[in-house]
């Protein structure tokens, strides 16, 4: 009876110290959990921290790309809309020899032909530089200088209003809203008075 009490006494020793064998391992594998289970949050966390980093990366560069795309497409809209800007303004002379031959009325008839026959064809050539984008900057006699598209090349005395238009020399020509050429023209001016102020000497051989 008494070996059997040992007997049983000595198991329960045994399974006390199973139970706290296995509890110290059950706390053991607990820490190693929760730390592999911190680990993976970090990893996770610099996993979300670089995503977010590309992210950014990647929005900036979409960005870049698109404004770079906007900037070309703005320049080539802009050298299609003024590309015949050079071609015109070789072509100036050639339009001012125009307008200057058809200053004169000749009285022969062929010559009459003749200038009938370049009035059609500088018409035609107007027409496919206004299809262009080029307009003629024309002041009428009497308007008011506009500096933004004239060029007074000379003045002329003139009792009535000043900076009115007497006389245009050169049409000019623009495109869109770049000036080739501004308007060469002749402007009024109020005539200068030679008022001279009398002298102490003059006024004693006056008196």
């Amino acid at each position: 009876m008494e070996e059997e009490m040992k007997e049983t006494k000595l198991n329960e020793q045994n399974d006390n110290k199973d139970v706290k064998e296995n509890e110290e391992e059950g706390l053991t594998m607990k820490a190693s959990f929760k730390k592999k289970l911190a680990k993976k949050d970090e990893e996770v966390a610099l996993a979300n921290k670089e995503s977010a980093l590309w992210k950014d990366k990647y929005y900036r560069a979409f960005a870049d790309i698109d404004n770079l795309r906007k900037d070309i497409d703005k320049d080539h809209k802009e050298v299609i809309k003024y590309r015949v800007e050079g071609f015109v303004d070789k072509l100036l002379g050639v339009l001012d020899a125009f307008d200057i031959a058809f200053k004169f009325q000749p009285t022969n008839p062929e010559t009459k032909n003749y200038l009938q026959g370049f009035q059609y064809v500088y018409s035609q050539l107007l027409d496919v530089l206004t299809g262009e984008g080029i307009q003629i900057i024309e002041p009428k006699i009497g308007d008011k200088f506009d500096e933004k598209v004239m060029h007074a090349v000379e003045t002329c005395d003139d009792e009535g209003e000043e900076h009115l238009i007497k006389e245009v020399k050169l049409k000019g020509y623009k495109l869109y809203d770049h000036i080739i050429r501004a308007a060469m023209v002749v402007t009024t001016i109020h005539p200068k008075t030679n008022d001279v102020k009398p002298t102490e000497e003059n006024d004693k051989n006056i008196a």
